[in-house]
């Protein structure tokens, strides 16, 4: 069974006015971490076909 969502009919999400410095080094620190996290999910050290058979 599916959720159902109301549709929103908005232009935007929040105030028209520019985001803060305090706002933006939130946002900057977040996209860094993110991006972090990414990197060392796609650093996993990977064996070889020689390393795989001496394990058995």
């Amino acid at each position: 069974m599916r959720t159902r969502r109301k549709e929103l009919d908005v232009d935007f999400v929040g105030s028209q006015e520019p985001l803060t410095s305090s706002e933006e080094n939130a946002l900057n620190e977040f996209f860094k971490k993110k991006k972090e996290i990414k990197k060392q999910k796609s650093l996993k050290v990977r064996k070889t076909k020689q390393e795989l058979t001496t394990e058995l």
